[in-house]
């Protein structure tokens, strides 16, 4: 499974479930709230919630590849192994 690094939390999630318990194991409690996941989750992306939770991007990235789930960059398309 590949995920995008642009994509919205929301749309990472429905595109991917388990990415919510990655996301729930980091640190991000509230992804398993169903409201958090309709509002806040529609505006938020990786990068953004790193910077929110004070966890490296590349953390992030490790955690979802421990899960065999590849975080990519469309828009620079390429692959993403840290930043």
């Amino acid at each position: 499974m590949t995920i995008d690094i642009n994509d919205s939390v929301q749309e990472i999630v429905m595109k991917c479930p388990e990415a919510a318990d990655v996301l729930k194991d980091l640190g991000f409690d509230q992804i398993v709230n169903p409201v958090m996941l309709k509002t806040m989750a529609k505006f938020m992306t990786l990068p953004k919630a790193s910077k929110m939770k004070n966890i490296p991007m590349d953390r992030i990235i490790d955690a979802f590849g421990e899960k065999g789930i590849t975080v990519a960059d469309s828009i620079n398309t390429r692959q993403v192994e840290g930043i």
